[in-house]
């Protein structure tokens, strides 16, 4: 679970520097952050299921973090035909 929380910090830390870098508001940030979390959460539910086993790292962070719940449907995919 620790792992989980390290990497959500740090998703929600390159979201703020996205922020800062790309001048978004603050309507698209909490948007890419709930989208993040929601994402996350997903991840986990997925991988406590013991159905696909997806590997926690930064790639796949950093596409739960940015594309949120199609991109766990991207890893579960690529996990199901042996990608990852």
């Amino acid at each position: 679970m620790v792992n989980y929380l390290v990497i959500l910090i740090a998703a929600l830390v390159v979201i703020l520097i996205a922020k800062i870098l790309l001048h978004l508001d603050w309507n698209k940030i909490i948007g890419l952050i709930l989208n993040a979390i929601i994402g996350a959460v997903v991840l986990w539910l997925i991988n406590l299921t013991g159905l696909v086993a997806i590997p926690l790292n930064i790639i796949t962070a950093l596409v739960v973090g940015i594309f949120g719940v199609p991109g766990v449907l991207v890893l579960v995919l690529l996990a199901l035909i042996g990608v990852i």
